[in-house]
This record gives structure tokens, C-alpha cells and sequence, in this order.
């Protein structure tokens, strides 16, 4: 079970799966920081400074690898674990998320358990 007050912050355009990822960290004690874009989830980032960041690939405006970038530039930032959920299952998708600096790269739909494990991977 997870300690409370640990903070996520989920960047997703989506709003049903935005809701539905939140329900999921929250239930499991989780506190859940939302975005549903880019520039939002780097705001968000900036003034909150979560634990972990969950974000989407394809998203208007800035993009999730294009806010991956943001966040490693930023000297605060750059050592929050980083998380990519997205449709874009593609092997070079992949490959671009793990190689930009991401530290896991989980497809969609996801399955709830290995959602779970891998934010508790990154959150001790």
C-alpha cells in the first residue's frame, strides 16, 4: 500500500482517462496533480515539484517528448522519474521516450497492475 502524500502529477489530454488515472493513484493513497497538456504539466511541474510524472505523447500544443525535454533541462526538475503512457505503442516511440530521458514507457490501453507497479518502482 502506498504512503499518502506522495505526489504524481499526470499529464493527459484525455479527460476521461485523465479521471480514470487519477481514481486509480488516489484509491492506491497517492496525491494527483493534473494536466491536460504539455505547458500545463510543466507549470504544474515547476510550482509543484511531484515525485513522478505520468504523461502522454501526443497532445496539442507541446507534445509529451518535447515536455520531457523541458523537464530535463530544468535543473529542479530534471530528477523527477518520468513516465510515458501512450497509444503510441511503435518501437521507435519507444525507443525516442527511453532515449530522451524518460525512465519507463507504458502503452494503452494499460493494465492497472503494471500501472501500479512501475509507480511504485519510482516512489520508495
Amino acid at each position: 500500500m502506498a504512503a499518502t502524500h506522495h505526489s504524481i502529477l499526470v499529464v493527459e489530454d484525455e479527460p476521461m482517462l485523465l479521471q480514470n488515472i487519477s481514481s486509480i493513484l488516489e484509491m492506491m493513497g497517492y496525491f494527483v496533480l493534473k494536466a491536460t497538456n504539455g505547458n500545463e504539466g510543466f507549470e504544474t511541474a515547476n510550482t509543484h515539484l511531484p515525485e513522478l510524472i505520468i504523461c502522454d505523447v501526443m497532445m496539442d500544443g507541446m507534445n509529451g517528448f518535447e515536455l520531457l525535454e523541458k523537464i530535463k533541462q530544468q535543473p529542479k526538475l530534471a530528477n523527477i522519474p518520468f513516465v510515458f503512457l501512450s497509444a503510441r505503442a511503435d518501437i521507435n516511440d519507444k525507443q525516442m521516450g527511453i532515449n530522451g530521458g524518460a525512465n519507463a514507457y507504458l502503452t494503452k490501453p494499460f493494465q492497472v497492475k503494471e500501472l501500479l507497479s512501475t509507480v511504485q518502482k519510482f516512489i520508495q
